[in-house]
């Protein structure tokens, strides 16, 4: 179902940026997501058998009409084929397109206290330039483990530079001899 989903992302992503509406599609995908993922009443609605494949096509129309035309032609797609299910699957591709079409990504950045937002901007600009994105999108998580450093992660990739790791290092290194 993961490939589905992500086949559906790419058609909405590809149609909404030819359209134009890009931008406002992305924002609304983000507000239905979670307005539906908080809500396990819908996942029961989307998963029900004896909800007729209408009742289903008229809960979207009702629900999201005010969205753009390529997000609510998707969403009646998924209500007639019974896949409304997948609509978070469904985000999580859009916003990997749509990052990578903007050349942008989110940046985890643990450190041991709350970064200010110059400390921040610092380490984005460092990291934008090692990376090469326009933009990094960057959440600060507090994590005393660290013991002091940060540590950096980009998709899947993790920079480590805190004292916890640079202890490890060391220690290994002693090991080694």
């Amino acid at each position: 179902m993961a490939q589905v989903a992500k086949k559906y992302a790419e058609s909405l992503f590809e149609v909404s940026r030819d359209s134009g509406v890009q931008e406002s599609v992305h924002a609304d995908l983000k507000e239905i997501n979670l307005a539906v993922s908080s809500q396990p009443a819908f996942q029961l609605f989307a998963e029900d058998p004896k909800v007729s494949k209408e009742a289903r096509i008229r809960f979207v129309k009702e629900t999201f009409g005010g969205a753009d035309q390529p997000l609510l032609n998707l969403l009646q797609i998924l209500a007639e084929r019974k896949q409304l299910s997948l609509l978070p699957a469904i985000a999580d591709s859009f916003e990997s397109y749509y990052n990578e079409y903007n050349e942008q990504q989110y940046m985890k950045v643990e450190s041991v206290y709350a970064l200010t937002r110059e400390e921040l901007d610092a380490i984005g600009q460092s990291f934008i330039q090692r990376t090469g994105y326009k933009k990094l999108l960057l959440d600060n998580v507090i994590n005393p483990q660290l013991i002091g450093g940060i540590r950096a992660t980009i998709g899947t990739t993790v920079y480590d530079d805190s004292i916890q790791n640079n202890l490890k290092q060391l220690e290994k290194s002693f090991h080694q001899q």
